[in-house]
């Protein structure tokens, strides 16, 4: 349930999300079949290697029935620094679209032959770091446009279901985007501390400033939680951090979690949607930087 004020994301294409992302399957052999929209007749499968769960789950809702989409990571395993199985490259060398997040993200996949390759975080930032592009909506919803296009250099045929799926979800992300923003502005503090610099693309699109555990020596943010009255520190999931701990206990103050979407969920645990993980983690940072939504938007 959203808090009271929050505007809900559009029904329809929330449905369409969940459906390609249900089926979410990971590895260089397990592959995403799913999406809101049936193949167009007679019109190839595009085989998609994607080299990170966000790229995955976006590949597969803006190419519907018409791709196969495998998530080169895999359940549970941090894609930055990927490094490649024998496998693996044989994958990204049969794939018609690898999609990879670029500027040295993972620099194994960046260079690994590949038949047609979108860097997408060059392709919708000049801003090489955090790598973490897709936890701003509006740089999520230029992606999508770029994924389309590329789709439609190998299936020209589909070129109209995967314009509709990038508009689709070029929607939804715009409704998220409007509810950061309204959610953001209307906050008591600008301040997170969260265990490394992944919501540091996010927080300086919105105003806010992301401070990073792991970036500063640990008295500095334990000085800094006390002096500025941080009510909690953030870990995040896939990231092991022993200074997270240190910083919460030295500060008095309780550790919650914010989901990054690097990494892709564990063997038989549930898939959410792209959508789903965002409106938690607003959710979580809305209660820490006290923003007040009573009064609706």
């Amino acid at each position: 349930m959203l808090p009271a004020g929050r505007a809900a994301l559009p029904t329809i294409a929330l449905a369409a999300v969940a459906l390609a992302t249900s089926a979410t399957g990971c590895g260089a052999t397990a592959h995403l079949q799913a999406g809101p929209r049936r193949p167009a007749a007679g019109g190839p499968v595009v085989e998609v290697v994607a080299s990170a769960y966000p790229l995955a789950q976006l590949a597969s809702y803006v190419g519907g029935k018409d791709v196969r989409v495998a998530d080169l990571a895999g359940p549970g395993v941090a894609p930055r620094g990927l490094e490649l199985t024998a496998a693996q490259r044989q994958e990204v060398a049969r794939a018609a679209v690898v999609l990879d997040v670029g500027d040295g993200y993972q620099p194994e996949v960046e260079t690994a032959p590949a038949r047609r390759r979108l860097s997408l975080l060059p392709a919708v930032s000049r801003q090489a770091r955090p790598y973490q592009f897709w936890l701003d909506p509006s740089l999520m919803a230029r992606a999508a446009t770029q994924v389309a296009a590329v789709l439609a250099q190998v299936a020209p045929s589909a070129r109209a279901q995967f314009a509709n799926g990038a508009r689709d979800f070029q929607s939804v992300a715009s409704s998220l985007q409007a509810d950061f923003q309204s959610t953001f502005s209307q906050c008591n503090r600008n301040q997170l501390v969260t265990a490394d610099d992944a919501f540091g693309r996010m927080a300086a699109a919105y105003g806010l400033v992301d401070i990073a555990v792991d970036r500063s020596p640990v008295a500095q943010v334990v000085a800094l939680v006390k002096k500025d009255h941080v009510p909690v520190i953030f870990s995040e999931v896939g990231v092991t951090s022993a200074r997270v701990g240190k910083v919460a206990a030295a500060a008095g103050v309780p550790v919650k979690s914010l989901d990054p979407l690097e990494v892709a969920p564990a063997e038989g645990a549930r898939p959410q949607s792209y959508f789903d993980v965002m409106e938690k983690d607003l959710t979580a940072m809305e209660s820490a930087l006290a923003c007040d939504i009573s009064s609706g938007y």
